[in-house]
């Protein structure tokens, strides 16, 4: 196998959807961003409307917006998390990188999750877009 070959299998990548039982507002999106605090090495939020990142200490130093983005990492692991406030869901994308995806990881043991569905389950995924879910 080449080395070009080796380097786009290592880095696959990968994607879910969490449901949630409610909608999110602010008081939901801090109690995720404290639980990736407590969890992981470092969270980061992008800067609405800007294209650099500031790392996040506590869930008070959030930066509001309507969309949210956030990386939260592990050592040399990280995955994106996309929120937007008054949807009951939330997307994370990474690789493929171990047994248990950290882009998946991220989503376990957030409080009030119903269903985590791989990005590849298109069938589901238009469900719930029909639904109004996501």
């Amino acid at each position: 196998m080449t080395d070009s070959l080796q380097v786009d299998s290592e880095m696959e990548k990968k994607g879910f959807v969490a449901i949630f039982n409610q909608p999110f507002d602010r008081e939901r999106v801090s109690v995720c961003v404290e639980s990736w605090l407590e969890r992981f090495e470092k969270v980061e939020q992008i800067a609405p409307g800007m294209e650099f990142t500031l790392e996040i200490k506590s869930a008070k130093e959030i930066i509001w917006n309507a969309n949210l983005q956030f990386r939260v990492s592990e050592s040399d692991l990280f995955a994106w998390i996309y929120i937007t406030l008054e949807k009951a869901s939330m997307e994370t994308t990474g690789f493929a990188d171990a047994d248990i995806s950290f882009c998946l990881q991220v989503l376990l043991e957030l409080p009030d999750t119903v269903e985590i569905i791989d990005e590849k389950n298109q069938r589901r995924l238009d469900e719930l877009e029909k639904s109004g879910v996501i």
